[in-house]
Parts: C-alpha cells; sequence; structure tokens
C-alpha cells in the first residue's frame, strides 16, 4: 500500500511538472527586438521590466525600464493594478 502511495505520488508530481508550464505560459508572447523598439518609438503605453540582478540592472539596461529580480516577481507591488497593461520582461 505505501509503494502505490510512492508511485501514485511520483507519478502526480510528473504531471504537475509536464503540464504546468504550459498553462503559466499561455498568456506568454515573444517579441523581437525590432517589435520593442517600434513600441519604444510609437510612445505606447507598456512597462519594461529587467528581471536580472540589481548589479546587472546598474551596468546596463534598456532607458525607462525597471528592475525587478526575477526571485520577486511574485511579491512586488511594482506591478501595473490594470491587468490590460502590457508588460515586456527581458
Amino acid at each position: 500500500m505505501k509503494r502505490m502511495f510512492v508511485w501514485s505520488s511520483l507519478l502526480l508530481i510528473v504531471l504537475v511538472l509536464l503540464f504546468a508550464p504550459s498553462i503559466w505560459a499561455a498568456d506568454l508572447t515573444t517579441i523581437s527586438t525590432q517589435e520593442l523598439k517600434s513600441k519604444l518609438d510609437s510612445k505606447e503605453k507598456f512597462l519594461i521590466v529587467n528581471a536580472l540582478s540589481d548589479i546587472e540592472f546598474a551596468m546596463e539596461h534598456i532607458p525607462g525600464s525597471i528592475n525587478i529580480c526575477v526571485g520577486n516577481i511574485k511579491t512586488t507591488d511594482r506591478l501595473p493594478k490594470d491587468k490590460e497593461t502590457l508588460i515586456v520582461f527581458y
């Protein structure tokens, strides 16, 4: 009985690991550098987030972007409240 529980638990973990990323990525879109430049040039309203470390952000970043380290994305209060706002992570 214990062995059956272990195997069913492992199967559940594997299924979650296989299918969860596709669920999370459902709303993600990749844009090219040229598309980003076009958005910047057109003064379109959106947020650019550099998800690297503070040190890397200080060394170089896209002007107008903000820095939210990838480990803080889920807990930050710096993302827009309006769920329709386009957010570009790089």
